[in-house]
């Protein structure tokens, strides 16, 4: 007989943020609540592990059963990870399946919350809100400004038991996800999709080696350097830009003195500049600090830094089908960039928050890029047995395709292919 899946997920706190990965996040991680329940209607239980009580037996057994099946959301990147740093268990991948992967591996989108409005499943907004507002006060330190650091389940009891209902409401969503989501790109154990992303967990949890020490040091350098380049941009321009890092100032400096009004200050156009052997040495000078102090960033080794494991290696760089259409592997959420944003701040983001507006260092210049972005939940139609987007192309021939709101209009027969069948588009990619 085959066993029920085990649907878990955990509740954790750390000290560490989440931006600086999870792998380094779990190093100084606790587990408060392991939510599980077997099988599709398997009662939902709760290990509060904040009482000091065992591990249940069931759940225990389950977890040592190397032929017991998982499922959890986002369990790869997060909650695998957690369950290996603090309770020294291995879940192999072979024995998970993740909803998240699942979702991206058909063009959804990962987060729960919004796969469960796109299927109308779970909770209404306003428990959400009390969820996420729940996440805040337990799995997060406090501000320091507050006299109590950290919020636990002897400070806030009745708190406490709907941080338990909250979590017990994910699990019943997950469960009910499960029903819905397609699985030709992801089986549940091996082949196609699947096989690729047991390749991915095994390089992040093997992750790269990074010399820390290196890293540490070239902050260090980099700071002096910036000090000595802000010294001599400063006597260049007798204290009127204190550092060629202010480049509104710059531009205005160069503007005013030399005649000059360049279009901006980036790396290419500062050097085109620097090619005219006419250029006033002083202004030679002044770019070539600009140059200089251009190549000083330390954001990426910061970034290294903090990520990097006690055993010196940075892991979970990564993302499973981080780009949307071409399911190529891109850099793992959270992951730190360096960004000028439309005003010419200049400033760390977590990969997903960067904006189309915002341009990216590429290691030479700021350069503009063309993001995937999320552009919402779209209204479906129907027509000839197909449900789709309006704007969603169809063909009508072996070689002609139009939109499926052009072919409703027209009242054109869909083309069935060779089998006369309909090849069905899939409902869930738009609201229903």
């Amino acid at each position: 007989m085959e066993k029920e899946e085990l649907y878990w997920d955990l509740e954790t706190f750390s000290t560490v943020p989440i931006k600086w990965g999870t792998h380094a996040y779990a190093e100084g991680a606790e587990i408060m609540l392991f939510l599980y329940a077997f099988g599709e209607d398997g009662e939902i239980k709760c290990w509060d592990v904040t009482l000091g009580e065992p591990m249940p037996a069931d759940l225990a057994a389950a977890l040592a059963d190397t032929h017991q099946m998982t499922v959890a959301h986002n369990c790869g990147n997060f909650d695998s990870v957690i369950l290996r740093h603090t309770l020294g268990i291995d879940l192999p991948p072979n024995r998970m399946v993740d909803t998240f992967v699942q979702a991206i591996s058909h063009g959804l989108p990962g987060s729960l919350d919004t796969l469960c409005d796109l299927f109308k499943i779970g909770e209404d907004l306003a428990k959400k809100k009390t969820g996420k507002a729940l996440i805040r006060l337990f799995c997060m330190e406090r501000p320091k400004n507050t006299k109590l650091r950290r919020a636990t389940r002897e400070t806030h009891p009745k708190e406490w038991q709907e941080f338990i209902e909250y979590g017990k409401a994910d699990i019943s969503s997950m469960r009910a996800l499960r029903k819905y989501l397609p699985a030709w790109n992801y089986p549940s154990n091996k082949g196609g999709e699947r096989n690729l992303w047991n390749l991915d967990q095994k390089i992040n949890n093997r992750g790269v080696a990074i010399d820390v020490a290196f890293a540490q040091a070239a902050v260090r350098a980099a700071d002096k350097a910036k000090v000595v380049l802000a010294g001599r941009c400063d006597e260049n321009t007798n204290g009127e830009v204190p550092s060629t890092t202010q480049r509104d100032l710059l531009m205005e400096y160069v503007f005013t003195e030399y005649g000059i009004a360049p279009d901006d200050m980036r790396k290419t156009t500062v050097e085109k500049l620097l090619e005219n052997p006419e250029i006033p040495e002083g202004l030679r000078d002044l770019l070539d600090i600009r140059l200089q102090a251009s190549a000083t960033s330390t954001a990426k080794y910061l970034s290294m830094i903090r990520g990097t494991s006690k055993d010196g290696r940075m892991r979970g760089t990564i993302q499973f089908c981080g780009a949307g259409r071409t399911k190529r592997e891109c850099l793992a959420e959270n992951t730190q960039v360096s960004v000028r944003n439309r005003f010419g701040v200049k400033m760390q983001k977590n990969i997903q928050d960067v904006l189309l507006t915002d341009q990216v260092w590429d290691g030479d210049e700021w350069v503009a890029h063309e993001g995937v972005v999320f552009s919402g939940l779209k209204d479906v139609i129907e027509h000839d047995g197909v449900v789709a987007t309006s704007e969603h192309n169809v063909y009508i021939s072996t070689s002609e395709y139009i939109t499926l709101g052009e072919a409703k209009r027209q009242g054109v027969e869909l083309w069935r292919g060779n089998d006369e069948e309909i090849l069905h588009l899939p409902a869930y990619i738009a609201k229903r």
